[in-house]
């Protein structure tokens, strides 16, 4: 689950190369492109399928976990690992159901470019209880996100994120469409943030990652079910000596 911070911008999905599947993995789905067969809707019937039918035990109310995957251009799925520990620790019970789904569930999707096939990354939200006790027809979990805010709002965001980052853009002499990712954590903190399409130079990405870092207010975090969860932020930028957004 993203959002791109300027609806109105549109953000190619890009390719990544990653060495242990010896493939290019896009970073996204292309637009109206789904990871499974049947799209979200598909996908959360066959999971609330599959937990009734093996019998599976309903975890506490508080219990969510967002699994993070690459399916592959030949439809395996490859688990991202998780970078914390202490949210599976906190989770066990819905990470372990979202282990069996991503085990046992068979029709998922490759992305398609041009007519070629890709591997792609996707995540998505598994909240047991609405998937066992709860479960409608047409249900989509992400259609019940309370979606992150940043203190203002998104034109508080980009002026302070202009006042910080104007003299860098004007130091360094890189033009052009430029992304920003990160993702607004549980507590409201910027966290695994990353530019892209890549910029090689080592020590403009170290300022701006350092730059970033005196962003210090806190969001207020998305909600699942009155549940804190985390959430992908896009945030495409023109990038200019002068620094303006189209």
């Amino acid at each position: 689950m993203y959002k791109y911070f300027d609806d109105d911008k549109k953000v190619l999905p890009t390719c990544i190369f990653i060495s242990q599947f010896r493939s290019q993995i896009l970073d996204e789905y292309p637009k109206n492109q789904d990871f499974y067969e049947g799209g979200l809707v598909g996908f959360y019937k066959e999971a609330h399928d599959f937990l009734v039918k093996s019998n599976a035990k309903e975890c506490d109310k508080n219990e969510i976990y967002q699994p993070r995957i690459i399916i592959t251009k030949e439809k395996v799925v490859k688990i991202i690992q998780d970078s914390d520990p202490e949210n599976i620790s906190k989770n066990k019970c819905a990470y372990d159901l979202s282990m069996e789904l991503l085990k046992n569930l068979e029709k998922w999707k490759s992305a398609e470019v041009k007519g070629l096939q890709f591997g792609a990354i996707t995540e998505f939200i598994i909240y047991p209880k609405d998937l066992l006790s709860n479960y409608r027809e047409g249900y989509i979990a992400e259609n019940l996100v309370t979606f992150t805010q940043y203190p203002g709002g998104s034109k508080a965001f980009k002026k302070d994120f202009h006042d910080e980052f104007m003299s860098l853009f004007t130091d360094y002499h890189i033009n052009g469409i430029i992304n920003l990712e990160f993702y607004v954590d549980k507590e409201g903190r910027i966290a695994n943030p990353r530019i892209f399409p890549e910029i090689r130079n080592q020590k403009f990405n170290k300022d701006f990652l350092r730059t970033l870092s005196r962003l210090k207010k806190i969001w207020k975090p998305s909600l699942y079910s009155n549940i804190p969860i985390k959430q992908k932020i896009v945030y495409p930028m023109n990038f200019s000596t002068t620094f303006y957004e189209k």
